[in-house]
């Protein structure tokens, strides 16, 4: 029985495609796990500590480190896509200056690395699929205005970070290969990340402001992104760069307002925190983050027929919230 399982394994192997997931442990890459693997892929997860997760017939976890260049040369080999997800929190911690450093090396290292092993070694890779932020665009420029893909970068860091980010998996182009950048919203899922920090006062009655709470937030559903990812797998149409964001850019207090009306009720306290706090205590993050607006257009990725799931941040779409 042992002995048939195996070669029935390596049979299915042989029929499905693989894809590669570089820093495929965080929330968004435990979802496109998922739905990769019920879409009938297999996935190579890629992390510098693949021993704390288990493997499973259609899930493995291999180690890199790209600040060490080290990478599983064979899984390259085997590997149809690559998706890169690779980079230390945004929003984790206050810039310092190695803070900022670590935020431009685990982006720029990544996606230097997956270049230089499909340069150098044998594959059959398809397309490389990149990760971005709508923050390439810096602050809104006029009201009314939404950032569209050729647009000039901004002047700040998280622009400056965003730039060297994209341009690490250039040269994966001079190889006649299919790349695809997706410039992301901030991303809203049950499990962690921004909206979970931003609606942790709820349990109290209360609802948290961050400055004024006008900033506008471009933003999109972690199902909407996992499934823009495999789309982009599998569209060969899809080429270049594209904001992953959803079709409604609102101010941080109004989807506040929103999610507290649907989970809590009608009446909770507002609590806002001061912009000049949020500057003391987070520096140029909390001013570059969590207080400036960039409104973001996803109509690129609409012409190319992709269809939203949650375009609007109504009620369903708080429900999975």
């Amino acid at each position: 029985m042992r002995n048939d399982h195996i070669i029935y394994k390596l049979k299915d192997l042989g029929t499905m495609e693989t894809v590669i997931l570089a820093g495929g442990t965080g929330t968004i890459g435990r979802h496109l796990t998922k739905l990769l693997v019920s879409e009938g892929f297999h996935v190579i997860i890629f992390s510098r500590n693949p021993s704390v997760n288990k493997d499973s017939d259609h899930i493995e976890h291999l180690h890199w480190d790209p600040d060490t260049k080290r990478i599983n040369n064979d899984a390259i080999k085997r590997a149809d896509y690559i998706i890169n997800l690779a980079g230390a929190g945004i929003a984790d911690k206050r810039w310092t200056k190695k803070r900022r450093q670590e935020l431009i090396s685990s982006r720029v290292n990544s996606g230097n690395l997956i270049a230089e092993a499909l340069q150098q070694l044998p594959n059959k890779i398809k397309a490389v699929i990149s990760t971005s932020a709508v923050g390439w665009y810096g602050a809104d420029k006029k009201p009314g205005h939404a950032f569209t893909e050729n647009e000039e970068q901004g002047t700040d860091f998280l622009s400056w970070t965003c730039k060297l980010w994209e341009d690490s998996v250039k040269p994966v182009e001079l190889l006649h290969k299919r790349v695809v950048i997706f410039r992301l919203g901030v991303v809203f899922s049950k499990d962690e990340g921004a909206l979970k920090e931003l609606t942790k006062s709820l349990k109290f009655k209360s609802a948290t402001y961050l400055g004024s709470g006008k900033q506008k937030m471009s933003w999109i559903h972690i199902d909407d992104l996992c499934k823009l990812y495999l789309t982009a797998i599998r569209n060969n149409e899809i080429v270049g760069i594209y904001n992953a964001v959803s079709s409604e850019v609102l101010a941080q207090q109004i989807i506040i307002d929103r999610i507290a009306k649907q989970k809590v009720g009608s009446i909770y306290l507002p609590i806002y925190v001061p912009a000049f706090l949020l500057k003391f205590a987070l520096g140029q993050m909390g001013e570059e983050v969590l207080l400036t607006s960039t409104t973001a257009s996803n109509q690129k990725i609409i012409d190319t027929g992709f269809n939203f799931k949650y375009p609007f941040l109504t009620e369903e779409c708080i429900k999975t919230l």
